[in-house]
């Protein structure tokens, strides 16, 4: 499995192309922005975009997603709780923050527990509301390794003050999932640099705080 990371639009959101690198099967996560410079990439090494997953609906991780879609006739992922938000442009907050509303409207929705594939990577959702209702993280099977959205960063957890926001969730969803995870675990979040989970745990967890990102 390979994964590459590129930090997109003025929110600077990591979207992350991962693919198997004897398939060249891949899957797209949260294209924020600047399509092009994803396009080229997946072009220049003859990727084959078989997904797009999107790990929430906020404008700065869903602004591309149409657009990596058309050129390459694959599907849109998202939670089922999501719906709502990413075809609203005042609950995916484009509405405020771009030149355009941005309405995405997923082909394919999930819940806990769903897998997605691509090539021999498997990636399972974790259902991990707080920031929104239907934020997931991603863990790829058998490996070490989570994709968090904007559950949590590095150094801080995700805001809870904007549209489906919930700061009860989020300290549930901290609580009960991810203080669980192992201190091995690699996180690769919406912001911000990878982190190892025992580092994370001293910077969030003991505190339960939801301070804005």
């Amino acid at each position: 499995m390979k994964i590459e990371r590129f930090v997109v639009g003025i929110n600077e959101t990591n979207t992350y192309i991962i693919y198997d690198s004897t398939t060249l099967e891949a899957i797209v996560i949260d294209p924020g922005d600047e399509e092009k410079v994803l396009i080229k990439y997946i072009d220049k090494n003859n990727l084959k975009p078989i997904g797009i997953i999107l790990t929430h609906y906020h404008h700065d991780h869903i602004g591309a997603a149409d657009e990596v879609k058309k050129k390459y006739d694959s599907p849109i992922y998202a939670h089922k709780k999501e719906v709502e938000g990413l075809k609203n442009p005042e609950y995916n907050r484009s509405m405020i923050n771009r030149r355009k509303n941005i309405s995405v409207i997923p082909d394919e929705v999930f819940s806990e527990g769903a897998i997605i594939s691509v090539g021999k990577v498997h990636l399972e959702v974790i259902h991990t509301p707080g920031h929104t209702p239907g934020g997931i993280c991603l863990k790829v099977k058998d490996s070490n390794i989570i994709f968090t959205g904007d559950t949590i960063f590095s150094d801080d957890l995700g805001r809870t003050d904007l549209e489906g926001g919930s700061e009860e969730m989020l300290k549930k969803t901290i609580t009960n999932k991810v203080s669980k995870w192992k201190d091995d675990i690699i996180i690769y979040p919406g912001h911000g640099e990878n982190a190892l989970m025992k580092d994370v745990k001293n910077r969030n967890i003991q505190y339960l705080s939801t301070k804005k990102k």
